[in-house]
């Protein structure tokens, strides 16, 4: 087990910032030469001025593929009974918190990180901002932060990011702030926070140059995740929560210059993390680099060749401000240089016994075709390696065949699929973190809204966490396929056309071939179609009814000739009477 000293977590978080130091030592350089140097009056450096900017090329163009559209989550339960009591009401609830706390933006952030470097997000449960407390029961709310590369950590003898003994980050916080906090938490120390000068380890946090801020009496604090210390912090959070609602302790404390006597060194007693497995951190990566925990962009992967192809590119763009194009003449003909000089284009000049040998076209300078041909072999190298083409920048010039676009085309789709496909399973666990706390936090409530109320006939629909039920390992929590890319408006009337006719034809299948598993043929259709619903778009129980054979109406009785019925058709007794006179009348026939 790791030494949870004081001393010994710092020292492992010194060694940690130096690992990922070493990921990050191009990110800054990359970054400026995205935005230019028209971006920050302060960072005109020629340097970061590439001719080529394909940084922002491709931002521009891979960010609007991966997200586009607040992702739709989808929540199955393998307990059939326990997915209609629980499943379909949190899947509503993570629906309705996605698009009210912004998710998109946040995602947005994340995945700009991720195509540089990696990208961080920490999921957190915390009070509603807009609420007061009331009896300490004030309702509680997921949320989701963006964690700055340069501001996260993690083990550095880990080897991949599954195998890691600890993990964390560092932000800025106003002492004052922690000052108040630490009067009414006893968590805190009161004492220790007050020692701490201000201004302490912010250079960790963030790179004040060129941004003149005032001093806000502001300090780093340093957060540490350790999922193997659990065992102290379980006994502590099992009498609020109830069992099994531990997975590991945080570790509070400022680096720089202050240890707290009241908590063995840290400024705040360790507090048991009451969240999911995997922990507070979801990081998000492209490509895998073996026996390192930090994943790597592809930008950083193709960063050789794009220096290389703007190197060469300054080089052309200097001898082209270099060409200049000059007229020698006789120096002792000073009328026709003057002549020469003073006339506009296309003048017909008259001189007299012109010698030609005397008036010389000289040019210096210019691009050279070796320059135009390496130019063009390093562009074409990035391309090739990046998995850019003219076909996704929207640049058909017709040199190409229908069937080199088509091959360009397949190929960057495979690499744009993978692509996708990483930032959708790291969403999928942002989603899974956010239900374990509608599950296990009866603090949190969502209102379901109106498509609560058509679902589930109720006034005022609500979800509240806190459902402690077994079964939540077999929770499943997936992003609907393509639900957070652009769809055009030719695409979205073709679905609509294509899913009447999916439904009309199937619903006349259903009758004919009953013995087809419909429903599984209509889920892996609507997958692809990203109509998630189209299997519960067709009534089956309803259609089932209509092809059961009707029972035949009772017989009713038919009366006999010359009786009589009443109103309802029912025969009527004849009075004797009348029985009598009909006898003498069939008599005298």
């Amino acid at each position: 087990m790791l030494d949870l000293s004081f001393d010994s977590i710092r020292r492992e978080v010194e060694s940690a910032e130096r690992f990922r130091d070493t990921h990050l030592s191009s990110l800054r350089t990359m970054v400026e030469k995205y935005h230019g140097p028209s971006y920050r009056d302060d960072r005109n450096d020629p340097y970061i001025d590439d001719p080529e900017n394909f940084g922002h090329e491709y931002i521009s163009m891979v960010l609007p593929r991966i997200i586009h559209d607040t992702p739709k989550f989808r929540i199955r339960c393998a307990d059939a009974m326990l997915d209609m009591a629980v499943g379909k009401r949190m899947q509503l609830a993570i629906n309705r918190w996605a698009r009210v706390t912004k998710l998109r933006r946040t995602l947005e952030r994340i995945a700009t990180d991720m195509l540089f470097s990696y990208g961080v997000g920490m999921v957190v449960s915390e009070p509603k901002p807009e609420s007061r407390a009331v009896d300490g029961k004030e309702p509680y709310l997921p949320r989701l932060y963006r964690i700055s590369p340069e501001r996260f950590f993690m083990d550095p003898a880990a080897s991949n990011i599954e195998d890691v003994r600890f993990m964390g980050h560092c932000y800025a916080c106003d002492k004052n702030d922690l000052l108040a906090k630490a009067e009414y938490d006893k968590t805190w120390d009161y004492d220790a926070i007050l020692a701490i000068p201000s201004g302490t380890d912010l250079n960790e946090v963030r790179d004040d140059n060129g941004r003149d801020i005032e001093d806000r009496k502001e300090i780093a604090i340093y957060e540490v995740w350790v999922p193997e210390a659990d065992q102290a912090a379980a006994e502590t959070i099992d009498e609020i929560f109830g069992p099994g609602m531990v997975n590991g302790t945080i570790y509070t404390f400022v680096k720089g210059r202050t240890k707290s006597s009241s908590w063995d060194g840290y400024i705040r007693k360790p507090i048991p993390y009451f969240g999911p497995r995997q922990g507070p951190y979801t990081v998000f990566g492209v490509y895998t680099v073996p026996d390192d925990p930090y994943p790597l962009s592809p930008l950083m992967a193709v960063q050789s060749q794009i220096t290389d192809l703007n190197e060469h590119l300054a080089s052309v763009r200097s001898s082209a401000a270099a060409y200049k194009r000059l007229i020698m003449v006789d120096a002792r003909n000073h009328k026709l240089a003057q002549d020469i000089k003073d006339r506009p284009h296309d003048y017909i000049l008259l001189s007299e016994n012109l010698d030609r040998e005397r008036v010389v076209n000289l040019e210096v300078g210019g691009i050279t075709q070796q320059q135009v041909q390496y130019s063009q072999i390093a562009q074409d190298r990035l391309d090739r390696v990046s998995g850019i083409h003219d076909a996704m920048r929207g640049n058909i010039t017709g040199n190409a065949t229908a069937t080199e676009i088509a091959v360009a085309e397949s190929s960057a789709t495979m690499r744009m699929a993978h692509l996708k496909r990483q930032f959708q399973e790291c969403v999928d666990d942002i989603g899974r973190s956010v239900c374990w706390y509608l599950w296990h936090d009866d603090r949190i409530v969502i209102p379901l809204g109106k498509e609560g109320v058509q679902m589930f006939l109720e006034a005022n629909p609500l979800f509240t966490g806190g459902v402690r039920s077994p079964g939540w390992e077999d929770v499943e929590v997936t992003v609907d396929t393509f639900s957070m890319e652009r769809v055009s408006e030719a695409l979205v009337q073709k679905r609509a056309m294509e899913l009447l006719q999916i439904t009309t034809n199937v619903a006349q299948g259903m009758m004919a071939m009953p013995f087809i598993k419909w429903r599984e043929i209509l889920s892996v259709v609507g997958d692809a179609l990203n109509m998630p619903n189209l299997a519960e778009m067709i009534d089956q129980s309803a259609m089932q009814k209509m092809m059961q054979p009707q029972a035949p109406a009772p017989a009713q009785p038919q009366p006999a000739p010359n009786q009589r019925t009443n109103a309802m058709g029912e025969p009527s007794p004849i009075p004797p009477a009348a029985m009598a006179g009909l006898s003498a009348a069939a008599n005298r026939a």
